[in-house]
């Protein structure tokens, strides 16, 4: 009898172990993500960094999207500023982020997809007024280029911050290298005023017809690199999805998210990455399966893009 009682627990503990795996794999995102550990996809700690991402929102406020759930995933970000893409409602974006201060372009090409700035007050300072440039949106058809030119509080640094949103698809390609040469002229402006610059935002780099998107960023970097911008790398290989070529509920990655940066001695090193989150990362921007029945909650319910986060060493601005 003492025997068989022996057995019986031994059976009914393995039992358990395998329920706790199996319900570990059924919500185990979820509770990774709630916990904020390793494959949740949320943001890691920044300690002392200045943190600066770019988000493309999708339509914002889409209805389709969780609005409890984007407050906290911008929450969670702990960024100090937030490049902003394709938001329609500025007033319930200001709800979302209470005692930010918002600056967003008033054109949004015919689309009406405004993008612009979140800035926490207590982290960084406008030491001009923002700026729209009008003539990237190419005549009105698509949108404007936003810039800020910031301080950070504590010593800096000072540093530009250029938001952009080119032409999507490999249709637009012969308007997109146009909006690049553009761009290269309001970049090289800026840096004649401060040497440090970030330019970010949705690229849209999805190659050419009958290209590749790596076609398309070596013709970017042709045009950019020689004002003096270099393209960070990122920790993972892509910053969106989309339904793919088959249209099956199989989600593939695409890179369209950059982030470009010139000087900032101070608060980056020549290895420094940036990082795509949410389910870029939970993926490792490989293939998912997203259906109404089981969708992936951060490209179901808030957007297609992950945002994608750089964080910057603060420090004495040595530059004037």
């Amino acid at each position: 009898m003492v025997r068989r009682r022996g057995r019986s627990s031994r059976h009914s503990a393995w039992v358990l172990v395998a329920l706790l795996v199996l319900v570990y794999w059924l919500a185990g995102d979820r509770l990774r993500e709630g916990l904020g550990l390793p494959g949740s996809g949320a943001a890691p700690g920044k300690g002392a960094a200045l943190r600066v991402a770019t988000w493309n929102l999708r339509n914002f406020p889409d209805p389709a999207q969780d609005q409890a759930r984007l407050r906290d995933r911008l929450n969670g970000l702990d960024a100090d500023l937030l490049a902003l893409q394709e938001i329609h409602d500025p007033a319930a974006l200001q709800a979302l982020l209470p005692g930010w201060t918002i600056a967003l372009s008033e054109h949004g090409g015919r689309g009406h997809q405004r993008l612009g700035v979140a800035i926490d007050p207590q982290a960084l300072e406008l030491i001009e007024p923002a700026r729209e440039y009008p003539e990237l949106s190419m005549r009105g058809h698509v949108r404007p280029g936003f810039s800020v030119y910031l301080r950070a509080h504590n010593g800096g640094p000072d540093f530009h911050v250029l938001v952009v949103h080119l032409k999507a698809m490999s249709e637009g390609y012969s308007l997109r290298t146009q909006q690049w040469s553009l761009l290269a002229g309001l970049a090289g402006d800026l840096l004649r005023s401060d040497p440090d610059l970030i330019v970010l935002g949705d690229f849209n780099a999805t190659g050419p017809a009958g290209g590749t998107p790596q076609a398309e960023l070596s013709a970017l970097e042709a045009i950019l690199g020689p004002i003096g911008l270099r393209r960070l790398a990122a920790s993972e290989p892509c910053s969106s999805y989309w339904d793919g070529a088959r249209r099956d509920a199989w989600q593939e990655p695409s890179l369209l998210d950059l982030v470009w940066v010139a000087g900032l001695h101070e608060g980056l090193d020549a290895d420094a990455q940036v990082r795509p989150l949410h389910h870029c990362a939970r993926h490792h921007c490989q293939t998912f399966r997203s259906t109404s029945a089981y969708p992936e909650p951060d490209f179901a319910d808030l957007s297609d893009h992950c945002p994608v986060v750089l964080d910057l060493a603060q420090g004495r601005d040595d530059d004037p």
